[in-house]
Protein backbone atom coordinates (compact mmCIF):
# COMPACT_ATOMS: atom_id res chain seq x y z
CA UNK A 1 0.00 0.00 0.00
CA UNK A 2 1.49 3.48 -1.03
CA UNK A 3 2.29 5.72 2.09
CA UNK A 4 1.06 9.61 2.14
CA UNK A 5 4.23 11.34 0.90
CA UNK A 6 8.17 11.32 -0.11
CA UNK A 7 9.95 14.53 0.62
CA UNK A 8 12.63 13.17 -2.28
CA UNK A 9 16.23 13.37 -2.62
CA UNK A 10 16.58 16.40 -0.18
CA UNK A 11 19.74 17.34 2.22
CA UNK A 12 19.61 14.96 5.68
CA UNK A 13 21.69 15.92 8.31
CA UNK A 14 23.42 12.92 9.74
CA UNK A 15 26.69 12.57 12.15
CA UNK A 16 27.07 16.20 11.58
CA UNK A 17 26.84 15.93 7.51
CA UNK A 18 25.08 16.73 4.96
CA UNK A 19 23.75 13.39 3.16
CA UNK A 20 21.03 12.99 0.47
CA UNK A 21 17.95 11.54 1.29
CA UNK A 22 14.05 10.95 1.13
CA UNK A 23 12.14 11.21 3.63
CA UNK A 24 8.95 8.86 3.86
CA UNK A 25 5.86 10.31 5.67
CA UNK A 26 2.91 8.04 6.45
CA UNK A 27 -0.41 9.03 8.84
CA UNK A 28 1.41 11.62 10.62
CA UNK A 29 4.52 10.08 11.75
CA UNK A 30 8.24 9.59 9.88
CA UNK A 31 7.66 6.21 8.06
CA UNK A 32 11.83 6.10 7.22
CA UNK A 33 14.51 7.63 5.89
CA UNK A 34 15.65 6.32 2.49
CA UNK A 35 18.42 6.25 0.59
CA UNK A 36 18.33 7.28 -3.15
CA UNK A 37 16.38 5.06 -5.41
CA UNK A 38 15.27 3.05 -2.10
CA UNK A 39 11.65 4.86 -1.97
CA UNK A 40 8.55 2.98 -1.17
CA UNK A 41 5.53 3.95 -3.36
CA UNK A 42 3.57 6.98 -2.42
CA UNK A 43 1.09 9.11 -2.89
CA UNK A 44 2.95 12.49 -3.31
CA UNK A 45 6.13 12.97 -3.87
CA UNK A 46 8.26 16.16 -3.55
CA UNK A 47 11.18 16.98 -5.35
CA UNK A 48 13.48 18.21 -3.05
CA UNK A 49 16.94 18.21 -4.53
CA UNK A 50 19.37 20.89 -3.13
CA UNK A 51 16.70 21.94 -0.29
CA UNK A 52 17.13 20.74 3.18
CA UNK A 53 15.17 18.47 5.05
CA UNK A 54 15.21 19.55 8.87
CA UNK A 55 13.40 18.36 12.08
CA UNK A 56 10.51 21.49 12.90
CA UNK A 57 12.08 23.40 15.47
CA UNK A 58 10.41 23.67 18.79
CA UNK A 59 9.96 26.94 20.51
CA UNK A 60 9.74 26.76 24.12
CA UNK A 61 9.38 30.63 25.09
CA UNK A 62 7.27 32.41 23.42
CA UNK A 63 3.86 35.32 23.67
CA UNK A 64 0.85 34.48 21.85
CA UNK A 65 -1.10 37.04 24.32
CA UNK A 66 -4.62 36.15 22.68
CA UNK A 67 -7.55 36.98 25.68
CA UNK A 68 -7.23 40.76 26.38
CA UNK A 69 -4.12 41.53 24.45
CA UNK A 70 -4.84 40.32 21.18
CA UNK A 71 -4.13 43.27 19.44
CA UNK A 72 -0.77 42.27 19.89
CA UNK A 73 -0.84 38.71 18.85
CA UNK A 74 -3.66 36.08 19.02
CA UNK A 75 -3.05 32.43 18.76
CA UNK A 76 -3.78 32.58 14.56
CA UNK A 77 -0.96 35.57 13.37
CA UNK A 78 1.35 33.69 16.20
CA UNK A 79 1.30 30.21 15.36
CA UNK A 80 1.32 31.22 11.35
CA UNK A 81 4.49 33.57 12.11
CA UNK A 82 5.61 30.06 13.60
CA UNK A 83 4.65 27.86 10.71
CA UNK A 84 6.08 30.48 8.70
CA UNK A 85 9.38 31.07 10.33
CA UNK A 86 10.16 26.65 10.20
CA UNK A 87 8.79 26.48 13.95
CA UNK A 88 6.51 23.39 14.03
CA UNK A 89 5.55 23.27 18.02
CA UNK A 90 5.54 26.09 20.43
CA UNK A 91 5.18 26.59 23.93
CA UNK A 92 3.01 29.76 25.46
CA UNK A 93 4.39 31.44 28.40
CA UNK A 94 1.30 32.40 31.07
CA UNK A 95 1.76 36.27 31.78
CA UNK A 96 -0.91 36.87 29.71
CA UNK A 97 -4.21 39.08 30.65
CA UNK A 98 -5.77 37.57 32.74
CA UNK A 99 -2.06 35.24 33.75
CA UNK A 100 -2.20 31.54 33.59
CA UNK A 101 -2.89 31.00 37.49
CA UNK A 102 -6.50 29.12 37.08
CA UNK A 103 -7.79 26.18 35.24
CA UNK A 104 -10.53 28.58 33.74
CA UNK A 105 -8.02 30.76 31.85
CA UNK A 106 -5.88 27.94 31.11
CA UNK A 107 -9.30 26.12 29.32
CA UNK A 108 -10.13 29.12 27.74
CA UNK A 109 -6.10 29.72 26.35
CA UNK A 110 -6.56 25.64 25.24
CA UNK A 111 -10.37 26.34 23.45
CA UNK A 112 -8.52 30.37 21.26
CA UNK A 113 -5.51 27.86 20.11
CA UNK A 114 -7.39 24.43 19.11
CA UNK A 115 -9.42 27.16 17.00
CA UNK A 116 -6.73 29.05 15.50
CA UNK A 117 -3.36 27.19 15.79
CA UNK A 118 -1.50 26.20 12.48
CA UNK A 119 1.26 24.38 14.37
CA UNK A 120 1.05 22.37 18.22
CA UNK A 121 1.39 24.66 21.16
CA UNK A 122 1.83 23.73 24.81
CA UNK A 123 1.46 25.46 28.03
CA UNK A 124 2.56 26.60 31.05
CA UNK A 125 1.23 27.98 33.94
CA UNK A 126 2.54 30.50 36.68
CA UNK A 127 2.02 29.78 40.19
CA UNK A 128 -0.36 31.98 42.45
CA UNK A 129 -1.59 31.29 46.12
CA UNK A 130 -2.93 27.93 45.31
CA UNK A 131 -2.81 25.25 42.58
CA UNK A 132 -5.27 23.55 40.91
CA UNK A 133 -3.77 20.16 40.43
CA UNK A 134 -6.07 19.43 37.92
CA UNK A 135 -3.85 22.00 35.49
CA UNK A 136 -0.83 19.58 35.46
CA UNK A 137 -1.54 17.27 32.62
CA UNK A 138 -2.21 19.87 30.57
CA UNK A 139 1.29 22.20 31.19
CA UNK A 140 4.80 21.02 30.34
CA UNK A 141 6.10 23.73 33.04
CA UNK A 142 5.71 26.53 36.11
CA UNK A 143 6.95 29.80 34.77
CA UNK A 144 7.76 32.17 37.40
CA UNK A 145 8.94 36.00 37.07
CA UNK A 146 11.16 37.38 40.17
CA UNK A 147 10.97 40.56 38.82
CA UNK A 148 7.42 41.23 37.83
CA UNK A 149 5.36 38.50 39.96
CA UNK A 150 1.69 37.40 38.07
CA UNK A 151 -0.13 37.67 41.32
CA UNK A 152 0.07 41.33 43.31
CA UNK A 153 1.41 40.84 46.45
CA UNK A 154 4.17 38.01 45.90
CA UNK A 155 7.47 38.18 46.66
CA UNK A 156 10.36 36.02 45.50
CA UNK A 157 12.08 35.43 48.61
CA UNK A 158 13.61 32.23 49.69
CA UNK A 159 10.10 31.33 50.98
CA UNK A 160 8.37 31.71 47.55
CA UNK A 161 11.31 30.19 46.13
CA UNK A 162 11.06 27.52 48.24
CA UNK A 163 7.15 26.53 47.66
CA UNK A 164 7.71 26.78 43.64
CA UNK A 165 10.20 24.29 44.33
CA UNK A 166 7.67 21.86 46.48
CA UNK A 167 4.88 22.43 43.52
CA UNK A 168 7.25 21.67 40.55
CA UNK A 169 8.51 18.68 41.85
CA UNK A 170 5.31 17.05 43.29
CA UNK A 171 3.73 17.59 40.04
CA UNK A 172 7.10 16.14 38.26
CA UNK A 173 7.35 19.56 36.08
CA UNK A 174 10.38 21.81 35.20
CA UNK A 175 10.42 25.28 36.80
CA UNK A 176 11.16 28.16 34.76
CA UNK A 177 12.21 31.51 35.61
CA UNK A 178 13.45 35.31 34.41
CA UNK A 179 16.52 35.94 36.02
CA UNK A 180 16.19 39.33 37.49
CA UNK A 181 16.20 40.21 41.19
CA UNK A 182 14.99 43.71 40.83
CA UNK A 183 11.44 44.31 41.49
CA UNK A 184 8.00 46.18 40.43
CA UNK A 185 8.75 48.91 42.70
CA UNK A 186 11.94 50.03 40.94
CA UNK A 187 11.45 52.80 38.17
CA UNK A 188 13.86 54.07 36.48
CA UNK A 189 14.19 57.73 35.42
CA UNK A 190 17.06 57.36 32.68
CA UNK A 191 18.03 55.33 30.20
CA UNK A 192 21.11 54.38 32.40
CA UNK A 193 18.94 53.80 35.38
CA UNK A 194 17.06 50.91 33.51
CA UNK A 195 20.39 49.29 32.43
CA UNK A 196 21.31 49.56 36.31
CA UNK A 197 18.17 48.04 37.48
CA UNK A 198 18.26 45.42 35.23
CA UNK A 199 22.48 44.73 35.03
CA UNK A 200 24.31 41.00 34.58
CA UNK A 201 24.68 41.58 38.32
CA UNK A 202 20.70 41.94 38.71
CA UNK A 203 20.76 38.48 36.65
CA UNK A 204 23.52 36.31 38.50
CA UNK A 205 21.94 37.57 41.82
CA UNK A 206 18.53 35.94 40.92
CA UNK A 207 19.94 32.59 39.34
CA UNK A 208 22.17 32.74 42.79
CA UNK A 209 19.09 32.63 45.08
CA UNK A 210 16.89 29.75 43.07
CA UNK A 211 20.55 27.70 42.86
CA UNK A 212 20.64 28.09 46.68
CA UNK A 213 16.95 27.00 47.17
CA UNK A 214 17.40 24.37 44.76
CA UNK A 215 19.95 22.59 46.85
CA UNK A 216 17.01 21.09 49.25
CA UNK A 217 15.13 19.54 45.94
CA UNK A 218 15.80 17.45 42.74
CA UNK A 219 13.53 19.39 40.71
CA UNK A 220 14.70 20.52 37.21
CA UNK A 221 15.21 24.42 37.01
CA UNK A 222 15.58 26.03 33.53
CA UNK A 223 16.78 29.60 33.95
CA UNK A 224 15.32 31.37 30.45
CA UNK A 225 17.10 34.15 28.07
CA UNK A 226 20.47 33.98 29.70
CA UNK A 227 21.68 37.06 28.66
CA UNK A 228 25.06 37.79 30.43
CA UNK A 229 28.69 35.90 29.98
CA UNK A 230 28.54 35.48 34.27
CA UNK A 231 25.08 33.78 34.19
CA UNK A 232 26.47 31.21 31.50
CA UNK A 233 29.63 30.69 33.73
CA UNK A 234 27.70 30.22 37.16
CA UNK A 235 25.37 27.66 35.17
CA UNK A 236 28.48 25.66 34.19
CA UNK A 237 29.86 25.89 37.38
CA UNK A 238 26.21 23.86 38.37
CA UNK A 239 26.19 21.82 35.54
CA UNK A 240 23.76 19.06 35.69
CA UNK A 241 21.52 18.42 32.50
CA UNK A 242 18.94 16.50 34.10
CA UNK A 243 18.41 18.98 36.70
CA UNK A 244 19.70 22.54 35.21
CA UNK A 245 19.21 23.49 31.67
CA UNK A 246 19.13 26.54 30.30
CA UNK A 247 18.32 28.77 26.96
CA UNK A 248 19.60 31.76 25.08
CA UNK A 249 17.88 33.94 22.65
CA UNK A 250 19.33 34.46 19.63
CA UNK A 251 19.18 38.48 19.94
CA UNK A 252 21.25 37.80 23.17
CA UNK A 253 23.82 36.27 21.39
CA UNK A 254 24.30 38.11 18.42
CA UNK A 255 23.66 41.46 19.27
CA UNK A 256 25.00 43.99 21.66
CA UNK A 257 23.05 47.26 23.21
CA UNK A 258 25.92 49.24 21.84
CA UNK A 259 24.83 48.89 18.31
CA UNK A 260 21.41 50.74 19.00
CA UNK A 261 20.85 54.78 20.42
CA UNK A 262 18.17 53.49 22.43
CA UNK A 263 15.59 56.18 21.47
CA UNK A 264 12.82 53.89 21.21
CA UNK A 265 11.25 50.34 21.71
CA UNK A 266 13.13 48.81 18.70
CA UNK A 267 15.44 46.83 20.46
CA UNK A 268 14.19 47.28 24.04
CA UNK A 269 14.02 44.16 25.73
CA UNK A 270 14.26 42.18 28.84
CA UNK A 271 16.66 41.43 29.94
CA UNK A 272 18.60 43.96 27.90
CA UNK A 273 21.16 43.34 25.07
CA UNK A 274 24.67 43.18 26.54
CA UNK A 275 27.75 43.99 25.70
CA UNK A 276 29.85 42.30 22.39
CA UNK A 277 32.03 40.51 24.94
CA UNK A 278 28.35 38.85 26.19
CA UNK A 279 27.34 38.19 23.31
CA UNK A 280 30.82 36.61 22.28
CA UNK A 281 30.75 34.25 25.32
CA UNK A 282 27.14 33.45 24.90
CA UNK A 283 27.98 31.92 22.08
CA UNK A 284 30.52 29.95 23.33
CA UNK A 285 28.66 28.79 25.98
CA UNK A 286 26.07 27.24 23.62
CA UNK A 287 28.14 25.70 21.32
CA UNK A 288 31.92 25.14 22.88
CA UNK A 289 31.02 24.56 26.72
CA UNK A 290 27.34 23.45 26.35
CA UNK A 291 26.64 25.49 29.21
CA UNK A 292 23.67 26.36 27.28
CA UNK A 293 21.05 23.61 26.36
CA UNK A 294 18.51 25.26 23.63
CA UNK A 295 18.10 28.29 21.56
CA UNK A 296 14.13 30.03 22.41
CA UNK A 297 13.13 33.38 20.30
CA UNK A 298 11.56 34.85 23.65
CA UNK A 299 8.78 35.83 20.32
CA UNK A 300 7.24 38.90 22.76
CA UNK A 301 5.24 40.86 20.35
CA UNK A 302 3.47 44.23 20.88
CA UNK A 303 1.95 47.19 19.01
CA UNK A 304 3.78 49.80 16.52
CA UNK A 305 2.69 52.33 19.24
CA UNK A 306 4.08 50.58 22.34
CA UNK A 307 7.34 50.53 20.29
CA UNK A 308 7.48 53.78 18.48
CA UNK A 309 7.53 55.78 22.21
CA UNK A 310 10.36 57.22 23.80
CA UNK A 311 12.34 54.53 25.21
CA UNK A 312 11.43 54.64 28.95
CA UNK A 313 7.60 54.41 27.91
CA UNK A 314 8.01 51.52 25.08
CA UNK A 315 6.92 48.06 26.08
CA UNK A 316 10.14 45.65 26.41
CA UNK A 317 9.95 42.54 23.75
CA UNK A 318 11.03 41.90 20.50
CA UNK A 319 9.25 39.35 17.46
CA UNK A 320 11.05 36.53 17.30
CA UNK A 321 9.45 33.29 15.41
CA UNK A 322 9.77 34.20 11.80
CA UNK A 323 13.88 35.44 12.70
CA UNK A 324 15.06 32.39 14.34
CA UNK A 325 15.65 29.60 11.99
CA UNK A 326 16.73 31.85 9.40
CA UNK A 327 19.62 33.84 11.61
CA UNK A 328 20.82 29.99 13.30
CA UNK A 329 21.14 28.74 9.69
CA UNK A 330 23.12 31.60 8.90
CA UNK A 331 25.71 30.69 12.00
CA UNK A 332 25.61 27.06 10.64
CA UNK A 333 26.09 28.53 7.02
CA UNK A 334 29.05 30.71 7.99
CA UNK A 335 30.74 27.97 10.12
CA UNK A 336 30.56 29.21 13.19
CA UNK A 337 28.24 26.35 14.50
CA UNK A 338 28.11 23.30 13.64
CA UNK A 339 25.08 20.94 12.84
CA UNK A 340 25.18 19.06 15.67
CA UNK A 341 24.69 22.06 17.97
CA UNK A 342 22.15 23.60 15.76
CA UNK A 343 19.92 20.47 15.87
CA UNK A 344 19.99 20.05 19.66
CA UNK A 345 19.75 23.38 20.18
CA UNK A 346 16.97 23.67 18.13
CA UNK A 347 15.10 20.38 18.05
CA UNK A 348 16.41 17.92 20.11
CA UNK A 349 16.91 19.96 23.40
CA UNK A 350 14.15 21.74 23.80
CA UNK A 351 12.06 17.98 23.52
CA UNK A 352 14.16 16.82 26.04
CA UNK A 353 13.94 19.73 28.30
CA UNK A 354 10.08 19.26 28.33
CA UNK A 355 10.02 15.88 27.96
CA UNK A 356 7.72 16.56 24.78
CA UNK A 357 8.06 12.65 23.15
CA UNK A 358 8.53 11.98 19.27
CA UNK A 359 9.60 15.33 18.79
CA UNK A 360 12.49 17.34 17.42
CA UNK A 361 14.18 14.57 15.81
CA UNK A 362 14.30 13.32 12.18
CA UNK A 363 13.77 9.28 12.43
CA UNK A 364 11.96 6.64 11.99
CA UNK A 365 8.35 6.45 14.08
CA UNK A 366 9.02 10.72 14.87
CA UNK A 367 6.30 12.53 14.72
CA UNK A 368 6.54 14.43 10.86
CA UNK A 369 7.14 17.79 12.03
CA UNK A 370 9.37 18.81 9.36
CA UNK A 371 10.78 22.16 7.17
CA UNK A 372 12.12 22.56 3.99
CA UNK A 373 14.94 25.15 4.05
CA UNK A 374 16.78 26.24 1.40
CA UNK A 375 19.91 28.05 1.56
CA UNK A 376 19.83 31.70 0.04
CA UNK A 377 20.39 35.41 0.59
CA UNK A 378 17.68 37.61 1.63
CA UNK A 379 17.25 40.40 4.00
CA UNK A 380 14.95 40.59 7.13
CA UNK A 381 12.20 42.87 6.98
CA UNK A 382 9.54 43.11 9.98
CA UNK A 383 7.30 44.71 6.95
CA UNK A 384 6.98 41.01 5.55
CA UNK A 385 6.14 38.99 8.50
CA UNK A 386 2.82 37.30 9.80
CA UNK A 387 3.02 38.28 13.30
CA UNK A 388 0.86 41.28 14.25
CA UNK A 389 4.31 42.77 15.53
CA UNK A 390 6.41 43.95 12.50
CA UNK A 391 8.96 46.34 14.50
CA UNK A 392 12.90 44.05 14.42
CA UNK A 393 16.41 45.17 16.08
CA UNK A 394 17.21 42.42 12.84
CA UNK A 395 15.48 44.80 10.29
CA UNK A 396 17.81 44.75 7.19
CA UNK A 397 20.10 41.95 8.67
CA UNK A 398 21.29 39.78 6.10
CA UNK A 399 20.80 36.33 6.49
CA UNK A 400 21.39 33.19 4.18
CA UNK A 401 18.99 30.59 4.90
CA UNK A 402 14.87 30.40 4.05
CA UNK A 403 11.99 28.17 5.15
CA UNK A 404 9.95 27.16 2.14
CA UNK A 405 7.90 24.49 3.54
CA UNK A 406 6.53 23.50 6.79
CA UNK A 407 4.63 20.27 7.90
CA UNK A 408 3.07 19.32 11.04
CA UNK A 409 1.79 15.84 11.78
CA UNK A 410 2.38 14.96 7.97
CA UNK A 411 0.34 17.80 6.89
CA UNK A 412 1.33 20.90 4.69
CA UNK A 413 0.94 24.03 6.48
CA UNK A 414 2.87 26.64 4.54
CA UNK A 415 4.29 25.99 1.56
CA UNK A 416 6.76 29.29 -0.65
CA UNK A 417 4.82 32.01 1.34
CA UNK A 418 1.34 30.25 0.97
CA UNK A 419 -1.05 28.64 3.87
CA UNK A 420 -2.06 25.13 2.20
CA UNK A 421 -4.85 24.89 5.25
CA UNK A 422 -7.03 27.08 7.62
CA UNK A 423 -6.53 27.76 10.88
CA UNK A 424 -7.15 24.87 13.69
CA UNK A 425 -6.52 21.87 11.30
CA UNK A 426 -2.59 21.23 11.85
CA UNK A 427 -1.25 20.11 15.13
CA UNK A 428 -2.06 19.32 18.41
CA UNK A 429 -3.13 21.12 21.54
CA UNK A 430 -2.11 21.08 24.33
CA UNK A 431 1.03 19.55 23.70
CA UNK A 432 1.93 16.96 26.63
CA UNK A 433 4.71 15.48 28.19
CA UNK A 434 5.62 11.90 27.81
Amino acid sequence: MAIDLVLKDGIVIENDRETIRSVAIDRGKIERVYKHGEEPESKKVIDCRGLYILPGLIDMHVHLRDLNQSEKEDYETGTMAAAAGGITTVVDMPNTDPPVLTRKVLDLKIANALKKRFVNVGFYAGIGKKFDASMAPDILGFKVYPHAPLLYGIRYDEKQIKKCFRLATKHDLPLLFHPDSSTIDDKPETREEFFLIHSCESEVNSLKAFLDAKEEYDTRLHVCHVSCAATARLILEHRAEQTLTAEVTPHHMLLSGDNYPHDDGTAKMLPPLRSPYDTQMLAQALCMKCAIDCVASDHAPHTNSEKTVPFLKAASGIPGLETTLPLMLTEVFAGRISWIDFLRCCCSGPAMILGIPNKGILAEGYDADIVIVQKQEWYISGADFHSKAKITPFEGHRVLAKPIMTIVGGQIVYNKGRFMVGPGIAGKVPIRKA
